[in-house]
């Protein structure tokens, strides 16, 4: 017992001295459960927006939706899929008389006996799911239907997507992000760990006392590191896309080129952070710190449009963000490269600023 308790003290002391891994011990979960508790709950999230004609504000059905919390009517007196297409609602609650062709084709039932028809964007199960059960919720309470446990028993909601009249499968929906996270996942624990065993085998160190220059090193080891890491990002594409069956309505190559700009980002940034950390236990604990705050606030769980402000902000920080929208338009919606302009601009900021991160951290280190 007395070498037994020798050695858990000494495991005891050596975490003791180690003030980093004991702050991210207690940093990493705290962070990870404030948000896990902000995602879970209802309070402190934006509502919805549900577009209504202005002519039809007074129907039953809109009055119930009304007194929803995560639901706001906003009416309009315009076409209601165009407000749709500009992102001024979230979706919108048509009559059958308002399906008009070629958009969406002809009625098939009398106006009266119509089920509820939502118009959604087609790209988000995050909006799009909501939205429908509030409404197939709202049509029930119309009609006086007692409400169980399936809240809307026997009501079913016609669901219209701008981009395409066949909803895409449960795997399309999730493709975008599921390519995204892993994708930022597998690079970040590449490159972190292969980098800290530079440090410690000595390597960083000799070429650090040679003449060449920082940028020389950083562009070398990421050069050398960024093969890999694409490697590991066809796969997961690969195989969302060939054998999962995961919808792909615009161009490959340029689902492709957002991929390489995240990886590029990612490579640079577990450079940057490995110099923080000391040994392999901090790169680990460096994930979930790194990665799960973008899980939840960049749109994979909620809108983002809905979240706090102060989280909507946050979530501009970070390249999965951009990422998932991006994926999400080409893939789902099949829009080319003018309709992820933006996107593709904010994930070469972030690849610049990781390598000047890295730049920097590196003659921090030289000095």
């Amino acid at each position: 017992m007395n070498r037994v308790r020798a050695l858990a003290v000494r495991i005891a002391r050596t975490f003791q001295h180690d003030r980093r891994t004991l702050s991210l011990l207690v940093i990493t979960p705290l962070v990870v459960m404030i948000l896990i508790g902000y995602m879970v709950g209802d309070s402190g999230k934006e509502p919805l927006r549900l577009g209504v004609l202005t002519s039809g504000a007074d129907r039953p059905i809109v009055t119930a939706l009304r007194q929803m919390p995560l639901i706001q009517i906003v009416e309009l007196d315009r076409d209601l899929p165009d407000a749709v297409a500009r992102s001024e609602v979230d979706a919108a609650l048509l009559n059958a008389v308002q399906l008009t062709p070629p958009a969406f084709g002809t009625p098939r039932c009398d106006p009266g006996a119509c089920s509820p028809i939502v118009v959604v964007p087609g790209i988000d199960v995050q909006v799009e799911s909501p939205i429908v059960q509030a409404v197939a919720r709202a049509q029930a309470i119309s009609e006086g239907a007692a409400l169980g446990s399936s809240d809307a028993p026997g009501i079913v909601v016609e669901r219209v997507s701008l981009h395409e009249n066949v909803r895409p499968s449960t795997i399309s929906y999730a493709a975008p992000a599921m390519i995204t996270v892993f994708a930022f996942l597998f690079t970040f624990m590449l490159t972190s760990v292969s980098f800290l065993r530079e440090r410690q085998s000595g390597t960083l160190e000799r070429l650090l006392a040679s003449p060449i220059r920082t940028r020389e090193i950083l562009g070398g080891y990421m050069l050398g590191f960024l093969p890999f890491a694409m490697l590991q990002t066809l796969i997961v594409l690969g195989y969302a896309t060939l054998v999962l069956h995961a919808q792909v309505s615009g161009p490959s190559w340029l689902v492709f080129a957002v991929l390489i700009l995240l990886v590029l980002g990612v490579v640079n940034l577990g450079i940057a952070l490995s110099f923080e950390a000391r040994n392999e236990l901090q790169v680990i604990q460096f994930i979930p710190l790194v990665l799960l705050p973008q899980v939840f606030l960049s749109g994979l769980f909620w809108p983002v449009r809905t979240l706090w402000p102060p989280l909507q902000w946050l979530s501009k920080l970070f390249p999965m963000t951009y990422a998932v929208r991006a994926l999400r338009e080409v893939m789902l919606a099949g829009s080319g490269f003018g309709g992820i302009t933006t996107e593709l601009v904010a994930l070469a900021i972030f690849a610049l600023a990781m390598m000047g991160f890295g730049v920097a951290a590196l003659r921090r280190l030289r000095a």
